[in-house]
């Protein structure tokens, strides 16, 4: 790129503007005339310009500038490598503690179902056997025996 070259691209927006010195336009023109790759910047910048000068102005929201100055700084003061490290640390622990909790609850499901299965009557059945035995023990004649015979023969009554 020679100094003419740079000149065109540093000025492109004063030249597609017209805002050149008379005494620099000459050399410009001249340049653009010689210089194919020049030229055709120059017309394509030109455009772009155009659309860009009929194009809806936007406004950013209030949120933008506060977002984009934080962005910045962060970039510009990037964190210290204590900080770096913790954070590396953080990111590379987190699916190893999810791991090694799917994997302790898939060995205590394990464990679980290997424990020695009880032969004998579980402790609720034996307490239920103990509190129904204790209904059949009422007196003859007795007001228990009475309801606990009524109920019976009801049932045994009913199809």
């Amino acid at each position: 790129m020679n100094c003419d070259c740079r000149e065109v691209t540093n000025k492109l927006i004063d030249i597609v503007e017209d805002n050149i010195p008379e005494s620099q336009k000459r050399s410009i023109q001249n340049h653009l005339t010689t210089c194919p790759q020049c030229n055709r910047l120059v017309k394509r910048f030109a455009r772009v310009w155009k659309e860009l000068s009929t194009a809806e102005k936007l406004t950013p929201s209030e949120r933008f500038w506060p977002g984009l100055r934080a962005k910045i700084e962060d970039y510009e003061n990037p964190p210290l490598l204590r900080e770096k490290i913790i954070t590396g640390l953080k990111n590379s622990l987190r699916p190893a503690a999810v791991s090694l909790i799917f994997l302790l609850g898939g060995l205590f499901g394990y464990h679980l179902g290997n424990l020695p299965h009880m032969e004998s009557t579980p402790p609720v059945m034996l307490y239920v056997e103990q509190y129904v035995q204790d209904f059949q023990d009422f007196q003859e004649g007795s007001v228990s025996d009475f309801y606990m015979k009524y109920e019976t023969q009801n049932q045994q009554e009913v199809p």
